[in-house]
């Protein structure tokens, strides 16, 4: 998980990522630096929250998405927003791998 947040969701200079992390960053203040902070924030927010959708994805497996409310840092502590992730199953005995990590209205 850490190494797709770090080179993925908060790495301002990746094609498809960036977006996500200037998110990241203009909304709540999160940064590649904070990267202990969103992990802890994803493995408690996965416990607590439902299921938002599950879909197949052959041959790889069933994406199942998990949404759930992050607070800012800094300057924007004060800023809450929805988490979006997703998740890959690849089958019953695999742990869940996640895919992304996205900010969402």
């Amino acid at each position: 998980m850490r190494r797709k947040l770090l080179d993925y969701s908060l790495e301002v200079g990746h094609e498809t990522g960036g977006p996500k992390a200037l998110g990241f960053e203009r909304i709540l203040g999160i940064t590649s630096d904070d990267v202990d902070y969103i992990e802890q924030a994803i493995r408690v927010g996965i416990l607590k929250a439902p299921i938002h959708s599950i879909r197949h994805n052959p041959p790889f497996g069933i994406n199942c998405v998990v949404q759930f409310p992050i607070q800012g840092l800094g300057d924007k502590r004060l800023r809450a927003a929805n988490l979006r992730t997703t998740w890959i199953l690849v089958d019953a005995s695999a742990c869940p791998r996640l895919l992304t990590a996205f900010l969402r209205p």
